[in-house]
């Protein structure tokens, strides 16, 4: 559904508070508002005492509220509408929030970059639709946001490295989640390199191309690097591979499935060590 659509539904809808609410308001109002400063202050007072001690119960109110809201968006359409909303649609920041909601109630940290490592295949797939269409500034957000999901994959890589400081077990665990980003990597970065060159290719869409070159060499020097360093202080070797697990998460995971078969080659060559990545991007920027 379109904001149009909304807009018009709402102006239907013509919501108007009622008339008691509107007395009451009033009524309350006037209680308060007094012309006697020593009643204000004491209504004042009284008011914050109320909510010192009462803040608790409201904050339980308003998560108990958020509850519900999320319940009805659900029940309602609303989340699964939003999960295919482009960026700069009305619906994105719903579909934001989720993804904001999901990040706060996973607590496992390998849980949450495999989690960080699906929104990326969501965000690369979106700019790749974005590409096929005329819409600018869509395109423009787009990048914005592969960018930003860029930069909250290297957090979580910051994270991952400060674990391993303390536990080097964690090293074993680890590498399942490398091996992952490894080939994500470069699925990605086949997907960038296509979109980059159907924009050089487009009339108007230069600055946006440059913009995507950026991202593109920027986050996959960081990528290496972190793989590099992953190698060197565990001793372990990253190949890029995804587990079976990995391979049957739903329903993110069939991002990744559509960003590697492309448009029109049918299945994608499956990916066969993290070596390659730095040297596509230059591939890419010889045949310019």
């Amino acid at each position: 559904m379109e904001e149009r659509d909304l807009e018009r539904q709402f102006k239907n809808i013509n919501p108007k508070p009622s008339a008691q609410w509107k007395e009451e308001t009033l009524n309350h109002l006037n209680n308060v508002v007094t012309d006697s400063l020593d009643n204000r202050n004491s209504n004042t007072n009284l008011n914050n005492f109320f909510y010192s001690i009462t803040m608790n119960t409201k904050f339980k109110a308003i998560l108990t509220i958020a509850t519900v809201f999320t319940t009805f968006a659900i029940a309602s359409g609303v989340v699964y509408a939003s999960d295919s909303a482009m960026p700069g649609e009305m619906l994105f920041p719903v579909d934001k929030a989720m993804e904001q909601i999901r990040r706060t109630i996973t607590v496992n940290p390998l849980d949450r970059a495999g989690y960080e490592m699906d929104v990326m295949d969501e965000r690369v797939l979106e700019l790749k639709k974005m590409s096929e269409g005329e819409d600018s500034l869509g395109l423009s957000k787009a990048i914005s946001e592969v960018e930003a999901q860029q930069s909250r994959v290297r957090a979580m890589l910051g994270e991952m490295t400060q674990l391993r400081a303390g536990d080097m077990n964690q090293a074993q665990e680890q590498l399942e989640v490398m091996n992952k980003l490894a080939a994500k990597i470069q699925n990605n970065e086949e997907v960038l390199g296509e979109v980059q060159n159907r924009l050089e290719l487009k009339s108007g869409e230069a600055t946006q191309a440059g913009e995507l070159q950026r991202v593109r060499d920027s986050f996959s020097e960081d990528m290496e690097s972190e793989i590099k360093n992953f190698e060197e202080s565990t001793g372990l070797k990253v190949e890029a591979k995804e587990t079976e697990q990995n391979q049957g998460e739903e329903p993110q995971n069939q991002n990744q499935a559509e960003i590697k078969a492309g448009d029109e080659n049918g299945e994608g060559e499956p990916a066969q060590d993290v070596q390659g990545v730095q040297e596509m991007n230059k591939g890419d920027n010889g045949n310019r």
